[in-house]
């Protein structure tokens, strides 16, 4: 790159430049950075690469944040979530613009992997952290509620695990990541069985005292599970508490899954919070499920719940919102100064003013080009027609 240069004149007779010798020649350019899993060296020299591995940053910026924030209060979960989603769009925005990345943790296949883990962490914010900041309610309606909520968290959970299962990611994601993402999937769909069993328990209790089923509960009903069998629909108390059971037995077989990956997992050994939670979580299937082991019930298949329908509209990167400015646009023009144009070390001449004159022309402005040099003129110091360059 090419720096100013100063041309000042000496009694009319002198002139000192400093001249910068410029060919035409192709410079290259090699752009390195280091794989963000695996740490492998990779370079390229497409400036689109550097400009995809910016947005790359900034996306895992966005997931820092929100691991910083505060989620016991409303406005730490809202700005958590908001951050998750603002990662979501940098991402979506990087496989839409963005492929053939020479590190594996651009590639669209990592890619798809980031956005559909934001999207259950997203999830998981957004429809679980709130319900459980503004407080766990234990009629039917919520019920079904929760239900249907950590089913659609256990469902994002299971898209990612599918993912880091295929063979192209085995021993390169860590194995913490895969123990949690596993952890997750079966902590929430433990959950989900839970809250549909406490759904049949609670409406066991209704029908054994001559209670009826509400439209309300009933509609609600229809939306929790995919299937339309008449037991759940029917005022027989064994009925539902046999939905009940198979329910609770689910959500220990989940619970003890959890648990199980939580313990194979030596990088998790100092998350103690998250081993505690998970022991209790599946200490409370096991003590409601010894409740009603001496319950009478029907042997009824259980049914599949039906996930919460939750649309995230993650926002695409606004680039208009960054100001910036090229420092090299005072330098001159882009055709002059540019990678393309190898520049010697800046070097003084200075020129007597013959009785002709220096011996040159110049053309243009802003850089002046050295036009016409003489060949017996003061001014052919070496440089050729169009070569010579300098900046008033």
């Amino acid at each position: 790159v090419c720096v100013h240069v100063c041309m000042c004149v000496h009694v009319c007779a002198y002139v000192c430049i400093c001249v910068y010798m410029c060919t035409c020649v192709h410079v290259c350019y090699v752009l390195f950075r280091f794989d963000a899993i695996s740490g492998t060296l990779a370079a390229q020299q497409s400036a689109i690469y550097e400009k995809a591995a910016v947005l790359f940053n900034v996306s895992s910026l966005h997931t820092q944040i929100a691991a910083q924030q505060d989620r016991s209060t409303r406005e730490g979960l809202d700005l958590a979530t908001c951050n998750l989603q603002k990662a979501i769009g940098c991402l979506d925005y990087m496989k839409d613009t963005f492929s053939h990345s020479p590190t594996k943790d651009m590639s669209v296949e990592m890619l798809n992997m980031f956005g559909d883990l934001m999207k259950a962490q997203s999830h998981e914010l957004s429809i679980w952290e709130a319900e459980k900041l503004a407080g766990l309610q234990t009629d039917v309606v919520s019920l079904i509620g929760y239900a249907e909520k950590t089913k659609r968290i256990s469902e994002s959970y299971k898209a990612v695990c599918e993912q880091v299962d295929e063979p192209s990611m085995k021993g390169y994601l860590p194995a913490c990541w895969v123990a949690i993402i596993k952890i997750k999937d079966a902590h929430f769909r433990g959950l989900s069985h839970y809250y549909a069993a406490l759904v049949h328990i609670l409406l066991s209790e209704l029908f054994r005292h001559g209670g009826h089923i509400s439209e309300s509960v009933r509609t609600e009903m229809h939306f929790m599970y995919t299937d339309t069998n008449k037991e759940l629909f029917s005022e027989n108390v064994k009925d539902h508490n046999g939905f009940a059971l198979s329910h609770l037995d689910s959500a220990c077989i989940q619970s003890e899954y959890a648990v199980k990956y939580d313990r194979l997992c030596k990088d998790l050994e100092p998350l103690k919070p998250l081993h505690q939670l998970l022991t209790e979580t599946n200490e409370q299937n096991l003590t409601k499920r010894q409740e009603m082991a001496n319950i009478e019930s029907n042997a009824v298949c259980p049914s599949s719940i039906q996930p919460a329908a939750v649309d995230l509209n993650p926002p695409p990167p606004d680039f208009s919102t960054v100001r910036t400015r090229d420092g090299f646009k005072a330098l001159g023009p882009l055709p002059s100064f540019s990678a393309e144009n190898s520049w010697t070390v800046p070097r003084t001449v200075v020129l007597r003013k013959g009785k002709s004159g220096f011996g040159f022309s110049l053309q243009g402005s802003y850089p002046v080009s050295f036009v016409d040099v003489e060949d017996t003129g003061p001014a052919k110091v070496g440089w050729g027609r169009g070569e010579g360059r300098a900046l008033y």
